[in-house]
């Protein structure tokens, strides 16, 4: 009797542990399926990080890139800009000559005509007695002296202007 008693009580014991047996057999079984959805949630997060730090990687090098770029625009504007300048200052210069050399052409062509004009008046006058005769080489070229001197300097005043 004493083994019957052992047996009844050893078969609540045996039902407890067939339930807890299929109880942990279904976690098992859960856990299985989690940890392949877990799985595919890692290898998923994985391929997301390296496509991540190839698009980052990719733009450093576009930055990197473009920054260079800049930079050599900035260094290629600053040599026009400098071309230019010393353009402008070669015109500058220019035009500082070509008005001085304007000036002088000015005062050039005032004493021609003053010169024309003294002339002018000089054949208006009477003309002197006749000289003697070593003398008429040197009143023919009395006249022309000042003519000369005046084609002399428009001549060396446009060769300035070269």
């Amino acid at each position: 009797m004493v083994e019957l008693a052992l047996e009844l009580l050893s078969i609540p014991l045996l039902l407890a542990t067939a339930f807890w047996c299929v109880r942990v057999h279904r976690r098992l079984v859960a856990l299985r399926v989690g940890r392949d959805e877990i799985a595919e949630f890692v290898e998923t997060l994985a391929t997301a990080t390296a496509r991540a730090e190839r698009s980052v990687q990719e733009m450093k090098t576009a930055t990197g890139e473009a920054a260079a770029a800049q930079e050599a625009q900035a260094a290629a504007l600053d040599a026009r800009r400098q071309e230019l300048q010393r353009t402008i200052d070669a015109a500058q210069k220019m035009v500082r000559r070509l008005e001085d050399a304007l000036g002088q052409g000015a005062r050039l062509a005032a004493e021609l005509r003053a010169h024309r004009d003294a002339a002018t008046a000089r054949s208006a006058r009477p003309e002197p007695p006749p000289a003697p005769a070593g003398a008429p080489a040197e009143a023919a070229a009395a006249p022309a002296a000042p003519r000369r001197r005046a084609a002399d300097d428009l001549l060396e005043a446009l060769q300035k202007l070269r």
